[in-house]
């Protein structure tokens, strides 16, 4: 849900402060469809693979591509040839894409080498200064440790298929020290029954959050235990100090660069990844005030929340520059 979450936060910042128009062109997931439309927003169903023309194809003048997957050259080239002249934002660094899109947005550049460009002729928006987030974390207050029992909140993804909520909570409710847990779960989560059995024998005191927005949560506890992903953005704004999971080799890539700004612990491939180590990694967070606190601080130097105007100001700036060569030639 991260994607679609950073492209409501960026729809939004285009429509009220630069005066755009903005729809969605989605397909396959119901629940994410759903959501933008409850955010009063446009949607068109569009085949799987095809980015063809709507009822507004010829009035687009930008094409912001965010995919799971990533985008391939064939793909932008394919856009691009379906609508000559706009402006193509691609939200991923790492896919041949890269190279034939007019902007490019990588909050975690996995790609700094000069080599691995060769071509590109667009804008890159590179680094944590560009994580897009919800509007809200703009107004987060600088963190403080508070005393009282921890609070861990566990927070693996909207759906968590490999099941690591329960990985990381049979590993800490083996830790005897004092502690809660808050367990974010999405509507889609696929391990309702083996959580609720797990409740029942748990020795520690959870709860169970549904929010869609892990804003209240994040700033209420003291630690996070997390799949990586687009919430450690989120963490690092809140100044919640995080211990991350990967769930393939890609997201372990991009969590051990992440992790160099200070904010995060990534502890690897979740499959490989044993309890000792969960717990081992929870003890020098919350026992070792410096490093929480250097953590916190790290995070929120980081990651601001001013992602969505920074890609934005550059999108329009974009649009605006390629009119004003047309209509130059």
């Amino acid at each position: 849900m991260g994607h679609i979450m950073r492209c409501l936060s960026l729809a939004q910042v285009l429509r009220d402060v630069h005066g755009c128009r903005v729809s969605f062109w989605m397909n396959q997931d119901d629940i994410g469809i759903s959501w933008v439309k409850q955010a009063g927003w446009p949607v068109a169903l569009v085949a799987q693979g095809e980015m063809m023309a709507s009822g507004d194809a010829g009035h687009i003048h930008g094409l912001i591509v965010d995919l799971p997957e990533g985008a391939s050259a064939e793909e932008i080239r394919a856009l691009r040839d379906a609508h000559p002249g706009v402006v193509i934002l691609l939200m991923d660094g790492t896919g041949t894409g890269r190279l034939t899109a007019d902007l490019v947005v990588a909050p975690i550049d996995r790609q700094p080498e000069a080599s691995t460009w060769a071509g590109f002729r667009g804008e890159r928006c590179a680094g944590p200064a560009y994580a897009i987030l919800d509007l809200a974390y703009l107004d987060v207050p600088k963190r403080v440790r508070v005393e009282r029992v921890p609070r861990i909140l566990v927070a693996m993804g909207g759906s968590d298929p490999h099941g690591l909520t329960l990985q990381a909570l049979r590993a800490l409710d083996r830790m005897p020290e004092a502690m809660e847990f808050v367990v974010a779960v999405g509507p889609a989560f696929l391990h309702e029954a083996e959580l609720q059995g797990w409740l029942l024998t748990g020795h520690h005191a959870s709860t169970i959050a549904r929010e869609p927005s892990l804003l209240k949560l994040m700033v209420s506890s003291d630690v996070a235990v997390v799949s990586f992903g687009t919430t450690v953005y989120e963490l690092a704004a809140t100044g919640l100090p995080a211990i991350a999971l990967s769930i393939s080799e890609d997201h372990l890539e991009a969590a051990d660069v992440f992790a160099q700004f200070g904010s995060m612990t990534s502890l690897g491939l979740f499959s490989s990844v044993e309890d000792e180590t969960v717990q081992g990694a929870i003890r020098r967070v919350l026992n070792d005030r410096a490093l929480w606190q250097s953590m916190a601080e790290r995070g929120q130097s980081t990651v601001d929340g001013k992602g969505a105007e920074r890609v934005a100001e550059r999108l329009v700036a974009r649009i605006y520059n390629q009119w004003e060569s047309r209509a130059d030639g």
